[in-house]
């Protein structure tokens, strides 16, 4: 029942109706069968009108019969007799199984509408014998069906049916002869069906005067019960054993599956951790050849300006020096062509080295043209680097001295620094001087 209800929780949740009305069946049934028959006309109703208007006609062919049933098992007395309404339903429910085709909805449909028949003799005295004939035809309908089709569950509840109707018609001796039969053809684990069998012999045989006969089968019955039993208990065992080993192989493909997952989180972590290495090696590798041509540029320049130095013909740092203190007012475009110009007039420098003084210059010159310095402010911190004083300023470009003080404060403001000093030291890194 936990389950049941589960399912139907679960089919609710997700708007699933022909989930529900399986659900709904399957309580209706484990209410009959526990025999809470109010609770299961209430569910049945629910499942038949879900089943209705959703068109589930299977559905609502089980269902139907599952209201036969009850109404069926509402014969206790002449006065609550539910017979007529459940032939309704029954009758019904063969209908729509002959429709979809279900042949053992067909046959359990036909042994519902012989009981009814056989429960609308049951305060007769005389019985009906028309409705005794019609139960007989309802019945032996069903098990030719059942046989048919092969239903053993059927199979065994035509027996039952059959043997029944046989006592109504107070017919004992074939009742008997049926039975033993049927009991000689039985499957012999079919404990169930085989004590049920054995009980209804017991009543017989009492019937017709024959004690002995009705205590061995007696003892037949409660022998068959005890095997019924045992059965049951076997096949629990079995069912917790399969459920156990059921478990144990999930728990054990559980576990591989954690391991492979490990095993692959483990194979991505290290795929990534090499990526990432190598990554960074080939940076380092660039950045150390972007190193090694930057220091083989520097020296080579050292090495240029030094035979400067030895040679004072050589005019070639006295041009790059004039290049750098121009650089400020020169566009990045005219500092490179100036940069290959020395390259033709050297030829002692490389390519890389005019790259390297290049950029170097177009550095100094976006530089300085972010600090925002006028052609007047760097002129100044030039004459300023020479030793000048203000008013030796003030004479050599024709300004007053409270003019060159005012364009002093102003690069101060704008380099950042606070005394001469600290601005001839931030001129010389950006190559103004």
């Amino acid at each position: 029942m936990e389950k049941a209800l589960a399912a139907l929780d679960l089919s609710r949740k997700n708007d699933y109706t022909l989930g529900e009305i399986r659900a709904l069946s399957t309580i209706v049934g484990i209410d009959i069968m526990t025999s809470r028959d109010a609770n299961a006309w209430e569910t049945a109703l629910e499942a038949e009108s879900r089943a209705r208007s959703g068109g589930f006609r299977k559905e609502l062919a089980g269902i139907l019969i599952s209201k036969a049933k009850l109404c069926s098992y509402a014969e206790i007395s002449p006065e609550t007799g539910r017979n007529d309404e459940g032939l309704i339903y029954a009758q019904e429910a063969l209908a729509i199984a002959e429709e979809v085709g279900e042949a053992e909805q067909q046959a359990e449909a036909c042994y519902v509408i012989g009981s009814l028949y056989i429960n609308k003799n049951r305060w007769s005295d005389p019985i009906d014998p028309e409705l005794y004939r019609q139960a007989g035809e309802w019945i032996i309908r069903g098990q030719t069906l059942a046989e048919t089709h092969d239903i053993p569950r059927l199979k065994r509840n035509g027996i039952m049916f059959r043997s029944r109707w046989y006592q109504q018609g107070d017919r004992n001796l074939e009742a008997i002869s049926y039975i033993e039969q049927a009991l000689s053809t039985l499957d012999e684990t079919d404990y169930l069906t085989a004590s049920s069998l054995n009980d209804r012999l017991v009543r017989l045989y009492t019937r017709i005067g024959e004690p002995e006969k009705a205590l061995a089968s007696h003892e037949d019955y409660v022998f068959q019960m005890q095997k019924y039993i045992q059965q049951k208990q076997d096949e629990t065992l079995q069912e917790m054993e399969t459920r156990f080993e059921v478990q144990e192989k999930e728990r054990q493909l559980e576990r591989r599956r954690y391991q492979i997952l490990l095993l692959v989180l483990a194979l991505v972590l290290s795929a990534l951790v090499i990526a990432i290495v190598a990554g960074y090696l080939r940076k380092v590798h660039i950045r150390a050849k972007e190193l090694q041509r930057l220091s083989d540029s520097k020296e080579q320049i050292i090495e240029f300006l030094s035979r400067d130095i030895r040679n004072p013909a050589n005019t070639m740092a006295e041009e790059i020096a004039t290049l750098s203190s121009s650089a400020a007012s020169l566009s990045p475009d005219e500092i490179r062509q100036k940069c290959r110009d020395l390259v033709e007039q050297a030829k002692v420098v490389n390519t890389d080295v005019a790259d390297y003084v290049g950029n170097l210059l177009i550095d100094r010159s976006r530089k300085i043209a972010d600090i925002g310095l006028s052609q007047r402010e760097i002129q100044i911190i030039r004459l300023s680097a020479e030793g000048l004083k203000a008013t030796e300023i003030a004479d050599r470009i024709f300004l007053s001295v409270h003019t060159v003080n005012t364009h002093r404060q102003r690069i101060y403001s704008k380099m950042g620094v606070k005394n001469v000093s600290d601005m001839i030291r931030k001129a010389t890194e950006l190559g103004i001087i």
